[in-house]
């Protein structure tokens, strides 16, 4: 369960991401086509009572940048799988077996399709080993 401070964090976060993503021209206007880019707010969070404080960070493909610190690389992660986090495979790394049980999220678009995610993962390695640079901030 995430801790309640964690997740009102989250909460506003990604609303306040996922209002500046659908702003866009007045309902009077000519509908415009989807975005061609994609824009994701990614997040880790401590699945337990934790002091470690939620990890959050924005990641833009198309072009690569945001506040991710490996962006291009999480895009080419993300453009292997069209977008689909789900999709993401393990890279077959070596991991400790303890158990600091953290939960990713995404939100926001992937080229004008809604994206959202989330899965616990046992620790923070096994997050990594799975998802690849997505998470890696």
């Amino acid at each position: 369960m995430i801790p309640l401070h964690h997740a009102g964090l989250l909460a506003a976060s990604v609303s306040t991401t996922a209002a500046l993503l659908a702003a866009g021209s007045p309902a009077a206007a000519a509908p415009t086509p989807p975005p061609s880019g994609s824009a994701l707010v990614l997040a880790v969070v401590p699945a337990t009572q934790s002091t470690v404080p939620p990890r959050i960070t924005s990641l833009q493909c198309s072009p690569d940048g945001g506040a991710h610190p490996a962006a291009a690389a999480a895009c080419a992660d993300l453009r292997a799988v069209d977008g689909d986090l789900t999709a993401l495979t393990a890279h077959g790394g070596i991991c400790t077996q303890e158990y600091q049980p953290v939960t990713a999220f995404a939100a926001g678009s992937w080229q004008g399709r809604p994206v959202t995610y989330r899965k616990t993962f046992s620790n923070h390695c096994i997050l990594l080993d799975a998802t690849g640079d997505v998470f890696d901030f």
